[in-house]
């Protein structure tokens, strides 16, 4: 359903999303425009920190 409100693109690089920031804290939003902003920040941080566990590994930790 928020996909048909909020038409603001979601950031895809961290460029891209350092850019929404600024705009979002200088920027006077209110009410929808100002949710529609904070979400495509907050899927952007989400899809973009999803850390590779599986390669996340401590050398020498079979030892253990």
């Amino acid at each position: 359903m928020l996909e048909t409100i909020c038409s603001i693109e979601v950031p895809k690089t961290p460029q891209e999303l350092d850019q929404a920031i600024q705009r979002y804290r200088n920027t006077d939003l209110k009410g929808q425009d100002l949710f529609c902003q904070w979400q495509a920040i907050r899927d952007a941080s989400l899809a973009q920190s999803t850390p590779d566990i599986d390669n996340d590994r401590v050398p020498g930790e079979d030892s253990y």
